[in-house]
């Protein structure tokens, strides 16, 4: 072989590409990818990372590695979407981010920012979930009581009683009794 021969095998063990369209249905996430000089790959591997999961838009970035030089043997790294990537993280921080602007930003000073466009919905099975939405927070325990709050108005229930502040005053399903210690400090 040529050094020439050899700068050209070289040259083509890695390159760019441009995702044209994505199959996320199976095991493996597959993409089509527009290559170096027009070339049309199709189906090709993107390797992801453990433990996350994306599906970038058409017209994402990706490095091809042919895997042992072997242009037929192609696998992609993960897809980047530069015009929409969020950007400006302090050093040591890390983003999660989808394109409507929703986010989870685990900042540099220990806080974790979590952003949405429509619901927030935390989950701990045996125990419960709360969620949070445009207009309302809601959580319910798996053992029955719940609570909800939204514009004017929040409430308690447990145990087949419950008790809501409104703007127009308290309403309990039974009569409110004041003790002089919490029952629960903890709560």
């Amino acid at each position: 072989m040529s050094i020439r021969e050899l700068a050209y095998a070289l040259r083509g063990l890695i390159t760019r590409g441009v995702v044209g369209k994505t199959d996320d249905t199976a095991e493996t996430q597959v993409v089509d990818v527009t290559g170096r000089h027009g070339a049309k790959l199709t189906r090709i591997e993107v390797a992801q990372p453990y433990g996350f999961a994306s599906n970038a838009p058409a017209g994402g970035l990706v490095l091809l590695l042919a895997v042992g030089g072997d242009a037929g043997d192609v696998v992609a790294l993960p897809v980047g979407a530069p015009s929409s990537r969020m950007g400006k993280l302090a050093p040591g921080e890390v983003a999660l981010y989808g394109l409507d602007g929703s986010r989870v930003h685990v900042k540099a000073d220990g806080s974790i920012d979590i952003v949405s466009s429509k619901a927030v919905t935390a989950r701990v099975p045996g125990v419960g979930a709360v969620e949070i939405a445009e207009s309302f927070v809601r959580g319910r325990m798996e053992s029955g009581e719940k609570f909800a709050a939204t514009a004017g108005v929040a409430k308690i229930a447990a145990g087949g009683h419950y008790l809501a502040a409104t703007s127009a005053g308290p309403r309990a399903s039974a009569a409110i009794v004041i003790v002089p210690a919490e029952p629960a400090p903890d709560v």
